[in-house]
């Protein structure tokens, strides 16, 4: 399958909706106001509350992480198509691999161009552009990324037109991409169900707790109390995973 204009251009708009997430946030700063704040509630409000609002905020600081990571996931997957129809315009017009695959990621935004320009550089530095690739794929252990490096392997080792298997392996990927986000969009309120479900319990015990009920003094001050607080914590937490397994779809 040779890829128009529009394809490219549809494959390129994709790839570019979501903008690359940064993993790396400013959480040093975040975590010592965060540590100031639940000091000046627990000495304003009482330790209850302070270590209500510490559970609720590991909680958050947990999704955030967990966010941000499946997003990244998802943000590269939407690149690998684009690159391979980049990759592919390149063999066509006669470059080899390792030039093309340096072109591919010069057009490519970080993370997925900084990843093929690396193995460009590998090979152009003498190392075998399929132990390159190899350890590319070895390195992101996640399907679209095997099925690329295994075409431009078979293509490099066999012989056979690269640029063909390139454009099948992109047209393939585009449509993982594409029916990926369209059970991820199905799934919104089965997700959004879950998460109600998941934060219900700690919401209420949370209630329990500030509000310095019986219920509180119970929870906080005795062995029994805290038995059944992590044992609910820990069933909540069962289910919010499980929950989330069947709602997340397959990973990108």
């Amino acid at each position: 399958m040779i890829p128009t204009a529009a394809h490219r251009t549809r494959a390129r708009l994709a790839a570019s909706a979501e903008s690359p997430p940064s993993l790396r946030s400013p959480r040093g700063p975040m975590l010592a106001i965060l540590a100031a704040g639940l000091a000046a509630i627990a000495f304003t409000a009482g330790p209850r509350v302070a270590v209500a609002l510490t559970v609720a905020a590991a909680a958050v600081l947990v999704h955030q992480n967990k966010h941000a990571r499946a997003s990244a996931r998802r943000h590269r997957a939407t690149q690998l198509p684009p690159a391979l129809e980049t990759l592919a315009t390149s063999l066509r017009t006669g470059a080899s691999l390792p030039t093309a695959l340096q072109e591919a990621g010069a057009t490519v935004d970080p993370p997925l161009g900084t990843e093929l320009t690396a193995v460009a550089r590998a090979a152009a530095h003498g190392r075998p552009v399929t132990d390159a690739l190899d350890e590319w794929s070895a390195q992101h252990d996640d399907p679209g990324t095997r099925l690329a490096a295994t075409a431009l392997v078979l293509a490099t080792v066999v012989g056979s037109t690269p640029a063909h298997a390139v454009d099948s392996v992109a047209a393939t990927l585009r449509e993982r991409v594409d029916l990926t986000a369209e059970r991820r969009a199905l799934g919104t309120q089965a997700r959004t169900s879950a998460l109600v479900l998941a934060l219900a319990p700690a919401a209420f015990a949370t209630l329990l707790i500030m509000g310095d009920t019986p219920a509180a003094h119970f929870l906080l001050g005795s062995a029994a109390g805290w038995t059944c607080l992590v044992i609910g914590i820990a069933f909540d937490a069962a289910g919010a995973w499980w929950m989330s397994r069947l709602t997340r779809g397959p990973q990108p």
